[in-house]
């Protein structure tokens, strides 16, 4: 490890665990889920079920597969998600015309109605968590987690 990230490292001398980045990582993250979570239980979905949603209207029909990526979760989880999903009449599934050991995944119209009030509700939420940052900023911290999912993803 170069000394020039050391004051990051929990065994630096006089760590602090405010200067950790992963503590804020996963104390905005925690924080965004729970008050997910609060607004989201009226509907009766929570956030792994959200997460499948708002994947699925980005890329309609993508496969299990794809879905797991999207959503960082093993391909299991992706698939029960996917069937608790399919249960409630949120999406339906199909087989791949080209493969058929390929599974499809699509929202129904009810999927595409929760998925509208979801989206209401996540726009609350951003707007109130990016209070007092400009847009730059927020691109810019944007730009910097990509950089740190890159760099973890090899």
């Amino acid at each position: 490890m170069t000394k020039k990230y050391s004051k990051f490292l929990p065994n630096a001398e006089n760590f602090n665990i405010e200067e950790f980045p992963y503590y804020w990582i996963t104390q905005v993250h925690a924080q965004y889920v729970l008050n997910l979570d609060h607004v989201l239980k009226k509907y009766g979905v929570d956030n792994s079920r959200r997460r499948l949603l708002v994947s699925l209207e980005a890329k309609p029909n993508a496969s299990v597969s794809e879905l797991s990526d999207m959503i960082v979760s093993k391909m299991s989880t992706t698939t029960k998600i996917v069937y608790r999903l399919k249960e409630e009449g949120f999406v339906d599934t199909y087989s791949c015309e080209n493969d058929a050991r390929i599974t499809r995944v699509h929202l129904t119209e009810k999927g595409v109605q929760m998925t509208q009030k979801i989206n209401d509700l996540m726009g609350v939420i951003l707007e109130q968590s990016f209070e007092g940052l400009t847009p730059l900023q927020i691109e810019k911290m944007m730009e910097s987690l990509k950089i740190i999912f890159k760099n973890l993803s090899h």
